[in-house]
């Protein structure tokens, strides 16, 4: 028997690797620093407890797929909003984004509109989205969320 966590695409963990493939992915291309952030990130969060190395690599690729297969933010955020049901969730969510957004040292437009919009999906205040964006810019931890 093995613990290897399986992803399917209505767990809150998948939204949140698709929250951060977008926020990558934004600017056309994924940097090295990214993929990097996206990798801590996971090691250090409790919500992805238990994933495998080479799991990773499997979920990132299935995150990945999905955001390029949605063609537009349109037809992605909403999923992603669904499958963030509860506040901490969707601020943790916006700050893994952020954490990647700034992990190579530059914000270009569309990373930042990225972040628009899920502030907008999210329904976050300006002082939420301040305070998540200045955790991410300092590489402080987020505050975790309730387990399912």
């Amino acid at each position: 028997m093995t613990n290897h966590i399986h992803f399917k695409d209505s767990t809150k963990q998948a939204a949140l690797f698709e929250t951060m493939i977008l926020a990558a992915a934004a600017d056309g291309r994924v940097d090295r620093v990214e993929v990097e952030e996206i990798y801590r990130q996971v090691f250090e969060r409790p919500e992805f407890h238990g994933i495998h190395a080479d799991d990773l690599k499997k979920a990132i690729e299935h995150a990945a797929k999905r955001v390029a297969e949605a063609h537009s933010l349109e037809h992605i955020l909403p999923s992603i909003v669904d499958r963030l049901p509860d506040k901490a969730s969707r601020e943790l969510a916006f700050g893994l984004a952020a954490s990647v957004v700034v992990a190579d040292g530059k914000t270009p437009p569309a990373e930042l509109n990225i972040l628009k919009a899920l502030q907008d999906m999210f329904d976050l205040t300006e002082e939420e989205v301040a305070r998540l964006f200045e955790t991410a810019q300092s590489h402080g931890q987020f505050p975790p969320t309730k387990e399912k």
